[in-house]
């Protein structure tokens, strides 16, 4: 009888980790970052200024949960991101590396087909994504030949919202793409006399790679 119970303990015990390990899911992620800053046209950089996309990097932990409700889950990740921006003085340009604690945080729907579901798993997703200011920007400008230091301000909080899509490949690699919507500036400059100012939002495009183990 002892055998019987120790035999059911153990098959218990054996088919929760299974349903855990199918509930829960932990990985590795990195990817690319490709970012584009637009201000608001008030004139430190003339109205309407567009910089060039810059490209970064980022690189973390994600987990994936399913939900009860059949094809929903959340992911979350914590992330160190890194994203560019390049800005005009009089004589060129700076580039500026705006480096982030980024925590991802997404709804997701997986269309997990019965005839595939085991080779490959679309997925759509939506989310806040909110990053943590790791350094400060700098931006100087030289006027009547003074070397003049700009007052600049990065938001040590900026915050976006995701929205993509990916496919995953025998239940362990994530392909994902999405575009980060920018909800607040990114940062501010604002020329020494204090005479103008703008504002800057930074829009990204992720592209990246999970390994689930």
């Amino acid at each position: 009888m002892k055998k019987i119970w120790l035999f059911l303990v153990f098959t218990l015990f054996s088919l929760s980790s299974v349903h855990a390990s199918d509930i829960l899911r932990m990985g590795l992620t990195a990817g690319g970052n490709i970012s584009k800053a637009s201000s608001d046209g008030k004139g430190v950089l003339g109205t309407g200024w567009n910089d060039d996309m810059e490209t970064g990097f980022y690189a973390g932990l994600t987990m994936r949960i399913s939900l009860p409700i059949v094809n929903l889950g959340i992911d979350a990740s914590a992330l160190y991101s890194q994203e560019n921006v390049t800005l005009p003085t009089a004589h060129g340009s700076v580039t500026n590396h705006l480096r982030y604690f980024s925590v991802p945080l997404h709804l997701r729907y997986d269309l997990e087909l019965p005839a595939i579901r085991e080779v490959v798993i679309p997925y759509v997703f939506v989310g806040p994504q909110c990053n943590f200011a790791l350094n400060e920007l700098k931006w100087y400008q030289e006027m009547d030949k003074d070397a003049t230091k700009n007052i600049t301000e990065l938001e040590k909080q900026n915050w976006k919202f995701d929205l993509g899509f990916g496919v995953i490949l025998f239940k362990h690699l994530q392909v994902a793409y999405n575009y980060a919507v920018p909800l607040n500036d990114t940062f501010h400059l604002d020329t020494a006399n204090d005479e103008v100012s703008d504002n800057f939002k930074l829009g990204t495009h992720r592209v990246g790679l999970t390994f689930y183990f």
